[in-house]
């Protein structure tokens, strides 16, 4: 279902970029996959790479920055709903890169650092300061080291110092699995959008009238995907 034109003014306004509000809506409307091949489709009209994703996700949680949690409810979601595209479409989970997201002492803003193999040997990714090195020279250092399992700053600044043993460990990394598309939805949620994300996503987007059009975007969205077997 594509949004109207007045709420998609107000979304694009809301996150400050039209292509993360394109691809907002392009997820909004994710419909039940008939079959595999419908479930591809659906994932080709995606843009979806690791780094677009981490900046997506990022893009929607400070932008319903209340303590963070609706913006999370709304990422849940739409990621769970390419998850449950994905079994559909292969029959099985693709491997998780490892990341990591947030700033240790040192840094003053937050940075988003990615596995650039996908798989669990991400997790044992670790860069840690020296007080002296940026974290583009500990990437560097840590990449040459170790060339089978290197790491890429996918967000932030890289110009930033961390103080001496300040660590940011990488996390989440996965290999490819069976998959189970009743656990891919049970992880995702079958919940509608909560009241509380109503709320803060009206006074985000300075529009009730667009905040309600979104919420029933999002909850057809959800019905849909729970909706594929």
């Amino acid at each position: 279902m594509a949004l109207s034109k007045s709420t998609k003014a107000f979304l694009e306004s809301m996150v400050t970029d039209q292509r993360f509000a394109d691809e907002i809506e392009r997820r909004l409307a994710l419909t039940t996959p008939a079959s595999p091949a419908a479930a591809l489709a659906q994932l080709d009209s995606l843009k979806l790479g690791r780094e677009f994703q981490a900046r997506l996700a990022d893009c929607l949680t400070w932008a319903l920055a209340d303590d963070g949690h609706e913006g999370r409810e709304l990422v849940r979601k739409i990621n769970g709903c390419i998850g449950v595209l994905q079994t559909k479409a292969y029959g099985f989970t693709p491997a998780v890169a490892a990341s990591y997201t947030g700033q240790v002492a040192g840094m003053t803003t937050p940075v988003t650092l990615t596995a650039v193999v996908a798989g669990a040997a991400g997790n044992s990714i670790s860069l840690v300061g020296t007080g002296v090195d940026d974290i583009a020279a500990l990437i560097l250092a840590w990449n040459g080291l170790n060339p089978g399992n290197t790491v890429a700053l996918s967000s932030g600044i890289g110009t930033q110092t961390p103080d001496l043993a300040a660590a940011m460990d990488l996390i989440g990394g996965a290999p490819a699995s069976a998959a189970s598309l009743t656990a891919d939805k049970a992880a995702m949620g079958s919940e509608p959008m909560s009241a509380r994300t109503l709320e803060v996503l009206k006074s985000a987007l300075c529009s009730a009238p667009a905040a309600l059009e979104i919420q029933a975007a999002y909850d057809a969205m959800v019905a849909a995907i729970q909706a594929t077997s």
